[in-house]
């Protein structure tokens, strides 16, 4: 887990954020009275002891979802918001319109994908409505541009459902200049993120590049648990293109990342800074975007 002190992350808006996010995956559960309070108890079990360690509230709640899949035989409390989400970021990228085919335009558009959030910002017609003026807090885009070329390997690592519409627009941009363009997703479901099985039921694995469904099914990504095939696909990666604060928690605050300056591959994170405690972090103002780069060491 993480060696972080517990002032820099979790924050003090972090308790009630996940006890949120639990009470959304219950009720999407629908489980029995009995099964639910026991569940839930269990859950703000989870929540407590790692709080009171100072885990990133991304590593906590990806243990909660695994507790509840084990329950659960595997269920999926955020399967009808996620096909909503589908059809909305379709509507919204149609709405939206062409945007310029260069680097930057397409990455600030993978960004506005991630207002695809059922826990935060709830008017993201709002944000879609700026088109290409959506402002960013931290804009390293060139950083990250300089490591591509014709041949180079991009990883993209996924975030949540609905997203894909914005990302293939920046996966489409680096397959036109010769990119060898790699779209990881989860193995299975974990809050909204995206899941091979969501792209495949959706028709929505198209024009991504290759897309590989190995992901674990947690929360952002934990390198030590990651399996090889991935490892392996990162460790040749000219560039790691990260969406969303999970990604964010688990790679650049959790594992030292942001605070060495060095990352195991150049790692480009893509996000919008939807709360406090990750806008302190990442030094933006809340609401803002994200493009922040870490070379390899």
């Amino acid at each position: 887990m993480s060696n972080l002190k517990p002032e820099q992350i979790p924050g003090a808006e972090c308790p009630a954020c996940l006890e949120r996010l639990a009470d959304q995956a219950l009720a999407g559960l629908d489980l029995e009275p009995e099964l639910e309070a026991a569940l839930r108890a269990e859950i703000s079990e989870i929540t407590r002891r790692g709080l009171a360690q100072g885990d990133a509230p991304a590593f906590i709640a990806s243990e909660f979802f695994a507790l509840a899949r084990q329950r659960t035989n595997g269920a999926d409390p955020f399967a009808a918001k996620k096909a909503a989400d589908f059809a909305a970021a379709r509507e919204a990228v149609a709405r939206l319109g062409q945007t310029p085919d260069n680097f930057a335009a397409r990455a600030k558009m993978a960004i506005m994908g991630n207002a695809l959030d059922h826990f935060f910002l709830a008017d993201v017609s709002r944000l879609w409505e700026q088109g290409g003026g959506l402002e960013l807090g931290r804009d390293d885009l060139a950083r990250a541009e300089a490591r591509l070329a014709p041949g180079a390997r991009v990883v993209i690592l996924a975030d949540n459902c609905g997203e894909q519409a914005f990302d293939r627009l920046l996966a489409q941009h680096l397959l036109g200049r010769g990119c060898e363009v790699h779209y990881v997703v989860k193995a299975g479901p974990v809050q909204n993120d995206l899941s091979l099985a969501d792209l495949n039921a959706a028709n929505e694995n198209f024009g991504l590049g290759r897309v590989r469904g190995i992901a674990p099914p947690a929360v952002g990504l934990d390198p030590e648990a990651a399996p090889q095939e991935l490892r392996e696909l990162l460790a040749g990666a000219a560039l790691v293109v990260a969406k969303g604060m999970g990604h964010f928690e688990t790679l650049g605050l959790a594992r030292g990342m942001l605070e060495a300056g060095r990352a195991p591959w150049p790692l480009l994170m893509l996000f919008l800074a939807k709360c406090a405690a990750v806008a302190r972090r990442a030094g933006v103002e809340k609401g803002q975007g994200v493009a922040l780069f870490i070379p390899s060491s």
